[in-house]
């Protein structure tokens, strides 16, 4: 036992050296970077288990700072939370409710999500990247999400990549993929496509060397829908996940940048086990409030954990008569109307079409889907969903952060998600404005703690 005892403290102390993120002062000619990799759905409780097979991500944090957890906004999926990640503000204000744009809500037709609007429709507030891209600096991103056709993004490889942008064509040359392969890039594995973003963003490192780079990697968010949270199915997506940060920051090292780089790990929020489906619509349609004579069409979008429900020309009585459509079923943890919505950081339908007339949340083991006949509630095997309250012990993500301008902090209180906006536009000397959140002062650098 001794023996192996001994081989694991070697291969720890290897790990270490093998990362040598120290904070250290950024030579006077050379500005600091920031990279931030967002690993989808990486729940606070996962990181905390103690053989987690995640020496990268362990070694990030003996070196620098990480966090009890990381508070999601509501809703908590990814849209949302990454936006509230670069902006500083919760989705009252930046009005990202959905993986995309709501439309077509309040009318005779159901509503659909429109994932490819631009950031200018999407993002009601600024963001870091476009302080960033103001004050000089090279902005990059791979694989982020609510940043389609965004002007402060100077390099990119987007979640559904064009086969003829500079970097897709970099890694064809390369030979890392075929044009083939980008035409059809949603066919193959997530965990394949999440090899190819790391390519993408190395390259970027190497050839464009970029003062802030976002990155986005989703393969455990991936494998925990399919077959639920806390098993082994996890575990191993998290080590090979584990390795794409070893990759980046071996690419970063291989730049000559490693010693003015501050390294971000964060998730938009955790994951829970599901084993029962709720259909909203088929309870809107047994109400006659989805047929052809119905004067208000009332249809549900659902989102696993939440659900959004449109009526148009919507009245306080009519929204109560939802409410108590919903409320008291078997299934729904709550049904609320904006105000009471608004409370927990939505916005109202009169700040942005986007909000919902009623808002639906489901119980923990429930999850809502699409689908307006059969049974409201069907069992399931177990599968994977988020959206719950951001207060749900298991929707909480992670923050890791190591590098230049992080002192060894160690573990930190928890703290919401907006804190990091503010905080990379502290490291990289740039004016975020007013927003929701604040520095996480606490883990920087003296030298770091003031806008340079």
């Amino acid at each position: 036992m001794k023996s192996v005892s001994g081989l694991l403290r070697h291969v720890a102390t290897a790990i270490v050296l093998a990362l040598p993120l120290c904070a250290q002062a950024a030579p006077t000619t050379q500005r600091p970077k920031v990279i931030v990799i967002s690993l989808d759905a990486f729940g606070a409780a996962s990181l905390h288990e103690p053989e987690l097979p995640a020496p990268t991500l362990h070694a990030l944090m003996r070196q620098g700072a990480y966090a009890v957890s990381m508070q999601p906004i509501n809703p908590t999926i990814t849209w949302p939370n990454h936006t509230a990640m670069v902006t500083g503000d919760n989705a009252s204000l930046h009005h990202v409710l959905v993986n995309g744009l709501v439309v077509n809500q309040r009318t005779a037709t159901p509503p659909r999500v429109d994932m490819g609007a631009s950031k200018a429709r999407l993002v009601a507030v600024p963001t870091v990247y476009d302080a960033a891209h103001r004050a000089g600096l090279t902005t990059a991103q791979v694989d982020w999400v609510a940043i389609e056709d965004a002007p402060g993004i100077d390099w990119q490889f987007a979640e559904h990549p064009d086969p003829a942008g500079a970097i897709e064509q970099d890694l064809l040359r390369q030979g890392v993929v075929t044009h083939d392969q980008l035409v059809h890039f949603g066919a193959p594995s997530q965990a394949w496509r999440d090899r190819v973003y790391t390519r993408a963003a190395i390259d970027i490192i190497q050839k464009h060397h970029p003062d802030l780079l976002l990155l986005h990697l989703l393969a455990l968010d991936s494998i925990e829908h399919e077959t639920g949270f806390g098993n082994d199915a996890g575990r191993n997506t998290i080590a090979f996940l584990d390795d794409r940060v070893k990759d980046v920051i071996d690419a970063v090292r291989a730049a000559g940048e490693l010693d003015r780089t501050t390294f971000i790990i964060v998730s938009d929020h955790g994951q829970q086990s599901v084993h029962q489906l709720l259909r909203p619509n088929v309870l809107l349609k047994q109400a006659g409030l989805q047929a052809g004579p119905a004067t208000q069409p009332t249809f549900c979008m659902p989102d696993g954990g939440f659900a959004l429900v449109f009526q148009p020309h919507a009245t306080a009585a009519s929204t109560q008569r939802l409410q108590a459509l919903f409320a008291g079923r078997p299934g729904i943890r709550s049904a609320l109307t904006p105000e009471q919505a608004a409370k927990d950081g939505w916005p109202t339908p009169a700040q942005s079409d986007q909000a919902p007339d009623l808002l639906l949340y489901a119980s923990d083991g429930y999850e809502f889907v699409e689908g307006d006949t059969g049974e409201f509630v069907t069992p399931t095997r177990e599968v994977g969903a988020h959206g719950y309250p951001n207060s749900d012990p298991l929707m909480q993500g992670i923050f890791i952060a190591a590098g230049f301008g992080i002192r060894p902090a160690g573990e930190i209180p928890a703290f919401p998600n907006v804190d990091i906006a503010p905080t990379i536009a502290q490291l990289l000397g740039v004016s975020l404005g007013t927003v929701q959140g604040k520095p996480l002062t606490g883990v920087l650098e003296s030298h770091r703690r003031v806008t340079e």
